[in-house]
This record gives C-alpha cells, structure tokens and sequence, in this order.
C-alpha cells in the first residue's frame, strides 16, 4: 500500500510539475479534456437513450397490459377453454379481460379508412390507465346498448372526426363470417356503429391504426360471441412478475402463451437497446482515439523526466517500478477526465430535469422537456471503460523504459 501510494505522489508531481518544453502541458491537457468530453458525452447521450426508453415504456405500459395470453394454434380461442376463475385467485393478478383485435373498415361523414378494432370489456382497468394517454375526450365504450369509440390521433385527424358532433357517427363494416358470394353487398357485411367520446395518442403506430371499441360490439361485428382473440391481465404493485408468468404457464398449459410486456414488443425494445449499446461503442472508440494523446504525454513526460529516472534507478529503483509510476499517471489523468466529465454531464442532466433546458413536441403529443433519466449502472459501465482505456493505452509508452535506456547519458 505505501508503495502504491509513492507512486501516486510521484506520478501526480511529474503531472503537475512544469516541463521543459510547454508543448507537453498542451497535450496533456488535451489528452485530459479530451477524455473529460468524451464522458460528458457518454453521460448526456446514455441519459437521453434511457429517457425515451422511459417515456415509451411508460406511454406502453398504459397501452398494453401486464400479461397477454394468446393462443398457439388458430386466431382466436373460445373463452370457455380458460378457467378464468382460477387465474382471478393467482396472487398478484388484479383484472382481466377478453379481447377481440381484428380488421375493419371505418366510415365516417364521406372518408373512410381500414383499421383495426381492439375490443375490451368495460370497468376492467382500462379507463384508470388510459386516461393519460387520451389527448381529449373520455374513456367511454358503452352505456347501455349505446357503444362508444376511442380513436387513435392518426384515424381521428385523417378523419375530420368532430368529438362534439352527436349526428354523425363512427360506421364499421366487417364480412359476414358465413355469408355466400353474393352481388348484394349489404348482405355480406355486419355494420356496427359507435359514437367517438375521445381520441388517444401512444405511438404511430397505433395512433394511425387503431380504434378501441367495446368488446360486446366486437363480438356482434366479428361474429365472435364466447370466444376472443386474446386475454389482457393487469397484475397488483409489487408483483412478483417472473413468478406469476410461470404460474400462468403452468396454469394454461401448451395451448397457449403468456407474453409479458417486453414480449408485446420485443422487437421495439431490442432496437432501442442495441441503437443505445452501438451509440456507447461509438463514443467509447472516440474516447479511445481521444486518450491516444496520452502516448504522447506520457513519451514526452519520461524523456523530460530521464535524468530523474536514471536517479531512482540508481537508488534502487526497480524498472517494473518507475514503469508502474507512469501508469499511474496515465490512469490518474484519465480518472480525472472521467471524474470532470461525471460531473458535467450530471450536472447538465440534472439542470434539464429541474429546469427543462431543452423542450420537444412530438406530433400529437407534447413534452415539456426532453426526457433524460440517470442509470448509476450506466456510470459503472463509462468509469470501467475510460479507466480500462486509460490503463492499456498507458501501457505502449512506458515499455521502452529499460535498464539500458536509463543508463544512457
């Protein structure tokens, strides 16, 4: 440990101690501002990655629910085949509801446009959780033998739907499941209508595609009494989810599968993962480029030290020992560079949070700040990189430190 802590003293001394030649001070600092941006812009950048995922998780959340059970085989299943009794007495399971998602066509005033209904019973969680995402309106689907319809933004503007306009109603045409080809066509199709009482904004996706009905006028549009496309559980805070999706397995057997909310979009989440994990490889190799400077420092320092060295060799000084104080001083510089940028980019992060410095509006949906979020793992993962690049690149200058180089005059 006293060795250790000589050699800091004597690498922080050459760091700050003046040089012979000024250029050295130029690279050093350099090789150290170099390393601190670098960091201010793995913090920043990481921040903002973690934010939108933050701010999507939290618009699908609403949207999806904690489980959706779908069968393997077939577009839909009869709801006799599930023992919904059983899966209400799991622990941790709060609400279900029978689902119905298909495809129809959307008459409204003289537009109309292909989308696709979701179907969902009433008083089953969704008007709690949909209603920060609702843009106006309520989150209404039925009252009585009236039925009701909760638009995306993208189908409410394309449109022209007016909320306040009780004369003109939402028209949904779907093919009769059992009718013959025939010239009239009025005959084939079942024609549902419903009210629009508000309109919804998640994603474009959805906000360009999707309508939310009630399961009952799914049912009678599709034909699908007594069965559904899917089943949506909500689950309790604190729910051990690992667990409870087993459970539901175990429960349901090989006829179905439980998706939990990253399954529901696995896709979405992989690509934002790996657009975050191919940003930090970018910048961390921009750091690394960056911390090339410290060959230079480090080269420069050791000939500007040389007879300094040659001394302490012929004190006793050990090669592995003067070569050790200036990897010391390599990932003394780098730590102080990682330290500096730490501190910025928190302190950048946190005045955004506090202050709402940058805003964003996104189409339909209106943020009054950029949303950035602070992951103490992901500052695990930039100190272990610039210090891991600080300490290899530190490594290529001090090997020609050698007994013969330090016993030339």
């Amino acid at each position: 440990m006293k060795r250790l802590f000589f050699f800091f003293r004597v690498a922080l001394k050459y760091w700050r101690s003046k040089k012979s030649f000024s250029i050295i001070n130029i690279i050093s600092g350099i090789s150290f501002w170099g390393i601190a941006v670098g960091t201010m812009a793995l913090v920043l950048v990481l921040s903002a990655f973690n934010g939108l995922e933050n701010m999507v998780d939290g618009m699908y959340n609403a949207f999806h629910t904690d489980f959706k059970i779908e069968p393997v085989n077939g577009k839909y299943f009869e709801l006799n085949n599930i023992n919904t009794n059983e899966i209400e007495d799991l622990e941790g399971v709060e609400n279900w509801s029978a689902v119905i998602e298909e495809i129809a066509l959307l008459r409204y005033s003289d537009r109309q446009k292909v989308v696709k209904l979701k179907g969902v019973m009433p008083d089953r969680g969704y008007e709690e959780r949909f209603d920060t995402l609702l843009i106006d309106g309520r989150f209404k689907l039925q009252r009585d033998s009236i039925y009701f319809a909760i638009p995306g933004a993208g189908v409410f503007y394309d449109m022209g739907m007016v909320l306040c306009d009780q004369s003109t109603v939402m028209t949904f045409y779907a093919p009769k499941r059992t009718s013959k080809a025939s010239s009239d066509l009025g005959s084939s199709f079942v024609v549902m209508n419903a009210m629009p009482k508000g309109y919804f904004s998640v994603q474009q996706e959805f906000d360009d595609n999707y309508v939310l009905v009630s399961y009952d006028l799914c049912a009678q549009l599709f034909d699908y009494e007594g069965r559904a496309t899917s089943l949506e559980i909500y689950t309790t805070p604190d729910t051990d989810i690992d667990a409870l999706e087993n459970e539901l397995q175990n429960l349901l057997g090989n006829d179905f599968i439980v998706k939990n909310r990253y399954e529901q979009e696995e896709a979405l989440y992989k690509i934002m993962k790996s657009e975050k994990l191919i940003v930090f490889v970018i910048l961390a190799f921009i750091i690394l480029i960056t911390s090339f400077n410290l060959i230079s420092t480090l080269t420069l320092v050791i000939l500007d030290k040389r007879k300094n060295l040659a001394a302490l060799h012929a004190m006793g000084a050990r090669v592995i020992d003067i070569r050790r104080i200036f990897l010391m001083q390599g990932i003394l510089i780098g730590f102080a560079g990682l330290l500096l940028g730490l501190i910025i980019g928190l302190a950048i992060t946190w005045a955004q949070l506090k202050f709402s410095l940058l805003t964003m509006n996104t189409g339909s949906l209106a943020f009054t700040a950029y949303p950035v979020k602070i992951v103490w793992f992901d500052l695990l993962y930039i100190s272990l990189t610039v210090i891991g690049i600080s300490f290899f690149v530190s490594l290529i200058p001090i090997r020609r430190i050698s007994k013969q180089w330090l016993s030339l005059r």
